[in-house]
């Protein structure tokens, strides 16, 4: 709240809670984010060793990785895709991913950040349009969007998941292409998953504690990773 400009930021924090909170058996909600991209070059970072890596100040790309991912708030469980364009293409292949991933759910409800491809108007009628041949045939999740406040971004979830995999996976990192650090990639989304599917756990810690965004008023400035 103490960084979000959007005048419509309580009511999409409302909306968010309520929907989280009212969530049917036979629906889902997926905070869903890109990533990259990222340049496949020799990498520093925090590291549990007493030697320094040196790091070249001038560096040869040997490619870039970008990726799209959700993540379901109830099972923890990542979907993923590699892409080239940041675009509302990209975001629509991945919510026809997970519609033929849980295609038999009633609904799934989709929250991402408010960049200007996430609502764009050719993006919204091809959803729309995809949500019309869905209800035609009679079979399939609807797709609902939950928008996020404008420069909310720690309202979404998966940013915290996508940090985690970058401290894991690029930092230190000194892959020979993108096709190595996607392999990597991909490895730490499925053990991760797997790690989930034995100990379930909802996402996130402070988005399910509905109480704490009840009083406005009273929230606390300083570093929100701390609350």
């Amino acid at each position: 709240m103490l960084t979000s400009p959007d005048p419509r930021y309580h009511e999409k924090v409302e909306l968010l809670l309520n929907t989280l909170r009212c969530l049917g058996e036979n629906e889902m909600f997926f905070f869903l984010d890109e990533w990259g991209p990222i340049q496949v070059r020799k990498r520093g970072g925090k590291a549990f060793r007493s030697d320094h890596a040196t790091i070249p100040r001038h560096q040869v790309s040997r490619g870039n990785v970008s990726l799209i991912a959700a993540v379901s708030a109830t099972t923890n469980q990542v979907t993923w895709c590699f892409l080239e364009p940041k675009d509302s293409h990209a975001m629509m292949d991945m919510i026809e991913i997970l519609y033929n991933q849980y295609y038999t759910k009633t609904k799934l409800y989709i929250t991402w950040d408010a960049v200007a491809w996430h609502n764009s108007g050719p993006f919204l009628e091809a959803l729309d349009q995809f949500n019309d041949e869905t209800k035609a045939l009679s079979v399939g999740p609807i797709i609902e969007l939950v928008p996020l406040p404008t420069s909310a971004q720690f309202l979404n979830v998966i940013e915290g998941v996508l940090s985690g995999m970058t401290r894991a996976v690029i930092n230190n990192s000194d892959y020979s292409d993108a096709a190595h650090m996607k392999l990597a990639i991909s490895k730490y989304f499925s053990e991760r998953n797997e790690h989930f599917r034995h100990n379930p756990r909802r996402v996130g810690k402070k988005i399910w504690n509905f109480d704490f965004f009840q009083d406005f008023d009273a929230f606390r400035a300083g570093n929100y990773k701390d609350w």
